[in-house]
């Protein structure tokens, strides 16, 4: 039985900046300094751990080529990141643009998902665009 997402990786162009980055954003709201462990290439990948036990990773690795990414091609168009209230999306907001990201949506409610959905997005320094959502119905957030 399919119990819940284990880890996504993300290929960064400056991995130390990315670090930096999730830290600042995401560390205040329980995600854990990195493991280190070798990928298949001998790079090492980060896995920032979020802070429940068996609820995931986040996974950042450095790129070997340049490749720039964009939204609606192939591949990844955000990733979701559940919170426990309106007062965490509040703070991940306020640390994103601390920490000088690209804020696409203020944090507002989404009621075309859920009455209770709350949520921001932003694009972290690759340009990867990330959501923090709280709602009631943890499989939308």
């Amino acid at each position: 039985m399919l119990v819940g997402l284990g880890h996504v990786d993300l290929v960064c162009r400056d991995l130390e900046r990315s670090l930096a980055f999730y830290a600042a954003v995401l560390g205040p709201l329980g995600l854990q300094q990195p493991a280190l462990f070798d990928g298949e290439r001998g790079e090492q990948i980060r896995y920032l751990r979020f802070p429940a036990p068996g609820s995931g990773s986040l996974g950042l690795r450095q790129a070997q080529a340049e490749q720039p990414f964009e939204l609606y091609a192939p591949g990844l168009h955000h990733l979701a990141f559940a919170v426990d209230s309106r007062d965490d999306v509040d703070a991940a907001h306020t640390a994103a643009l601390a920490a000088g990201a690209e804020v696409l949506h203020a944090p507002r409610d989404w009621p075309q998902y859920d009455p209770a959905y709350y949520a921001t997005f932003f694009c972290d320094p690759d340009g990867f665009r990330l959501e923090v959502a709280a709602s009631k119905d943890a499989r939308l957030a």
